[in-house]
């Protein structure tokens, strides 16, 4: 407590003249007055830069008053300068001119897209900017968690193993992509979001709806790393809070005649041995519930990106990205049986090199990529302490692949993508000791082929989008069978061919108005475990179904200056879920038997109060249900699907302070299929302070669960309750 109580005084000492000059600006569209996304804003006397947030805005503080001019950049606008004199807290608002290309020099912009381009197309989204969180004690889920539509499922405490749902989808049925590479393993259980650092992401983008943004049946969620910038650039981030919970990054770029470099690299660590209210296992009878600390529950991780890129002419480069991630951590167990000795560590490397070339002929582009992952994770229970019997089990995975795209633009109205991709995965299990679950060694090969068309309408009134992707998916595995006396029995391999598609269509109602609506239809192809089973209870089965979902959105968006609104309703149906059934007492196998329907209404609004107060948030309603044909199930609430979710933000900027407020609420739901357990509804309140003190030094306090609620999620595993951080960031940049 004393370390916190003298950083708050020197931060106060530091920031006692508020007097202080600063330029708070915003860059828009001059003729949409939509807000322009990374523009590069640079004031030419004072050798400062920075790049305008998902809103347009930008922010220079620490300035002396005086004269200052600023230069706007875009790639799709015209260069604007404005000079302006400074006195206090100065506002700007600088429009900017659509950049017109002759036809045969037309540009056609690669990934990452910045957030108005994003918003312009069909598809429902939320971009997150790493201006959003910079700065936060927060991790991966927790930022996904404050997207519209999104709902987190997590074992509690950083690091702890957390996947998402979007729009009542299952884990599984959300795609997560790692710049452009698909994380989705297999071997099944959704995509851990907990090993995904938050010091190497730049820019997130969460596609709603079937299809969106890939082959999700609930939607997409891409993870775009730091990008490469012609500038040098280094700093260091610190934090320390509650739980002993200590993160450190480093972050340094630069180029180098015609190459440019980043490194990035993390380092976190908690105890997790938050207090929680421990139910002794009879959760209706409080009369012997005691608080307990989790045990067994720490974490360790380091993480490393190193990205590389060599321009080979004015259009095309090759490049090299490489990121590592190591993790040891403690398995607790449920919170009234809690394990002392159980532990998971993982291993992950993955290695990608990229070709581009942004003018192969007049308005045409491509971008080829060789990548390999490698997946290596080893859980040890010799205690028996989780699950059933001792277990000493290694997991690895590796994937080879390709990507190729082409990109061209025709009659400068219609954008067309063809992209060609081949993967190969092999899992390969291990049991050092004897096991109940021993898993096959399995391979899978999957060919696909992607079409995609985005045409302006005439007379400039929105944009059609449509798109099919065709895959042939051929999976098996090797090894001794011991169900081979049964009629029961898999094959040892399963192909399949399928095709999914998706339309949608964005009109301009008027100028600050649209009308976005949304179709398609998509599939998952069942996992290593579903269709090969496990050599101990579970029976695979090669002849499953892939699941189907189809889906349509439709509503309006909005957006000026100082407003954004936008509401949506979806309409999301599956089919051929698989379920788990007793073919004896001692084994199970998965059949195709299930169906749900979900439905619900979005809505996501921000308002700006001039250049210092702003308010944001997002609400939703699902309704959804299990349309099954099993009587017990048939019209109930599928797991882990609150129907009210509301998500509430307010930021205020007092000169070199920046003051937040979040509230989020989330109605009840239920832990299993026959909503016999039930979860109670949670209310969260977070706050956080940020002080910028100078010598580009930033200083935060934050408070997490201010009233220390009791919350569990996921099997009914708690979740930390009041929490305190203090963090101390500083970064220097500089144009070459």
């Amino acid at each position: 407590m004393r370390t916190i109580h003298f950083l708050i005084l020197w931060s106060l000492l530091a920031t006692a003249p508020l007097e202080a000059a600063e330029i708070a600006g915003r860059v828009t569209d001059s003729e949409t007055l939509v807000p322009v996304a990374n523009a590069q804003v640079r004031v030419l006397n004072a050798d400062l830069a920075t790049r305008t947030d998902r809103n347009g805005e930008f922010l220079f503080t620490d300035l002396n008053a005086g004269t200052y001019t600023i230069a706007i950049s875009h790639i799709a606008y015209l260069p604007a300068q404005r000079t302006i004199g400074v006195t206090g807290t100065t506002g700007v608002v600088i429009g900017l001119s659509t950049r017109t290309y002759p036809l045969g020099d037309i540009p056609v912009i690669a990934e990452p897209f910045g957030a108005g381009d994003i918003h312009r197309q069909p598809a429902y989204a939320t971009v997150i900017t790493r201006e959003s969180f910079e700065g936060r004690q927060t991790t991966m889920p927790d930022v996904l968690a404050e997207a519209t539509g999104v709902h987190v499922k997590r074992l509690g405490g950083l690091g702890a193993f957390s996947t998402i749902s979007l729009r009542g989808s299952s884990a599984d049925q959300v795609e997560v992509y790692l710049d452009g590479i698909l994380l989705n393993a297999a071997f099944g259980g959704g995509v851990d979001l907990g090993n995904l650092p938050l010091a190497h992401v730049g820019q997130i983008e969460v596609y709603r709806g079937a299809g969106a943004g890939g082959n999700g049946m609930g939607g997409a969620v891409h993870v775009r790393t730091r990008r490469l910038q012609r500038r040098w650039q280094h700093g260091v981030r610190g934090s320390w809070g509650a739980f002993d919970t200590r993160l450190l990054s480093g972050v340094v770029s630069g180029t180098r005649g015609k190459s440019e470099f980043l490194a990035v690299a993390d380092y976190a660590q908690s105890d997790n041995d938050f207090r929680f209210m421990d139910d002794n296992g009879t959760e209706y009878n409080t009369g012997d519930d005691v608080w307990s600390r989790r045990r067994n529950n720490d974490h360790r991780s380091i993480n490393l990106l190193g990205k590389w890129r060599r321009a080979l002419g004015e259009n095309s480069g090759l490049s090299v990205h490489e990121t590592l991630y190591w993790k040891a951590q403690g398995i607790p167990g449920i919170s009234n049986n809690q394990s002392r000795n159980a532990q998971l560590d993982a291993f992950r490397t993955m290695t990608e090199i990229t070709y581009e070339n942004r003018a192969l002929s007049k308005g045409m582009n491509t971008h080829q990529s060789l990548y390999v992952t490698h997946t290596s994770e080893r859980f040890r229970d010799l205690d028996g302490e989780v699950g059933i019997g001792r277990q000493d089990n290694e997991y690895r995975t590796r994937t080879y692949g390709w990507r190729g795209r082409l990109q061209t633009v025709l009659l400068s109205r219609c954008n067309t993508t063809a992209v060609v991709s081949l993967r190969r995965e092999a899992y390969a299990p291990k049991a050092r000791i004897r096991s109940i679950a021993n898993f096959f060694d399995s391979r899978r090969w999957s060919l696909s082929a992607r079409a995609g068309v985005d045409v302006s309408l005439p007379w400039n009134i929105g944009v059609w989008s449509a798109g099919a992707e065709r895959r042939l998916i051929h999976s098996s595995f090797t090894g001794a069978n011991p169900f081979d006396f049964s009629p029961l029995a898999p094959d040892s391999a399963n192909t399949r061919n399928l095709t999914s598609v998706r339309t949608g269509v964005r009109l301009d109602l008027t100028s600050h108005l649209a009308f976005k609506a949304n179709a398609g239809r998509v599939f998952r192809i069942p996992s290593f475990f579903e269709l090969f089973g496990d050599r101990g209870g579970v029976v695979g089965n090669v002849n499953l179904r892939p699941e189907y979902g189809f889906a349509w959105d439709a509503g309006i968006r909005y957006s000026d200056e100082t407003n954004t609104l936008e509401l949506a309703f979806f309409d999301q149906r599956y089919e051929d879920l698989i379920q788990f059934v007793h073919t004896s007492q001692a084994t199970s196998r998965p059949v195709n038997i299930g169906k749900a329907r979900v439905y619900g209404l979005e809505l996501t609004a921000q308002r700006r109060f001039g250049a210092g107060f702003s308010l944001s948030g997002n609400y939703t309603f699902q309704d959804a249900r299990d349309r099954s044909a099993i009587p017990y199930l048939t019209g109930n609430i599928l797991p882990n699907r609150p129907p009210h979710a509301l998500f509430a933000r307010a930021t205020a900027r007092l000169g070199r302070w920046t003051l937040v407020y979040d509230y989020s609420v989330e109605d009840g739901s239920f832990l299993d299929q026959a909503n016999r357990r039930p979860l109670t509804m949670r209310q969260i309140h977070n706050a956080g302070v940020k002080v910028d003190a100078g010598m580009r030094l930033q200083i935060g306090l934050e408070a997490r669960n201010l009233t220390g609620a009791q919350i569990a999620d996921t099997w009914g595993f708690p979740l930390p309750g009041r929490a305190f951080f203090v963090s101390i960031k500083t970064e220097q940049a500089m144009e070459e």
